[in-house]
């Protein structure tokens, strides 16, 4: 076998990365652009809505490798003063009941970096709420192999 230097030579691979590097590239389409409403529009939508309108949360999409990704999904971001965040959450004791034998709460409450606030000068926290489907088995325990997979 001849050495790397002898390959690179080869009229083939030449001829191949010369056509790799002219190849015309193709236009790229722009991406279109994600809706978003106005202001205006906000405040319409929100003074249309019924009181006490049952809260429809669905749990979170499981990736093919078996955990879930919240981005996009349902759930609630409120960050702000201790005060603030549980002034809100005693209006939204109805999720509460999301929490059953087949979804459970995946809840995160905790504090914010001051490094990366505007104001350094108070403390402030942030409350994460999304739903899961509830994994079978205990937890801690791995999940017995399915049957026809081994």
């Amino acid at each position: 076998m001849g050495s790397f230097r002898e390959f690179i030579r080869q009229q083939d691979f030449v001829e191949f990365v010369q056509n790799v590097v002219n190849q015309p590239q193709q236009p790229q389409t722009p991406k279109p652009k994600v809706w978003s409403a106005k202001k205006d529009q906000v405040i319409q939508f929100w003074k249309n809505l019924r009181p006490n309108t049952p809260i429809y949360l669905v749990p979170m999409a499981e990736k093919p490798d078996g955990g879930t990704k919240s981005y996009g999904e349902d759930g609630i971001r409120i960050s702000g003063s201790w005060n603030f965040i549980s002034s809100i959450l005693s209006r939204l004791k109805e999720l509460l009941n999301y929490e059953s034998p087949n979804t459970k709460l995946r809840l995160i409450f905790r504090g914010v970096d001051k490094t990366k606030m505007a104001r350094s000068d108070r403390e402030s926290y942030v409350f994460y709420l999304n739903l899961e489907k509830r994994g079978t088995g205990k937890a801690g325990r791995p999940q017995k192999p399915k049957k026809g997979l081994l």
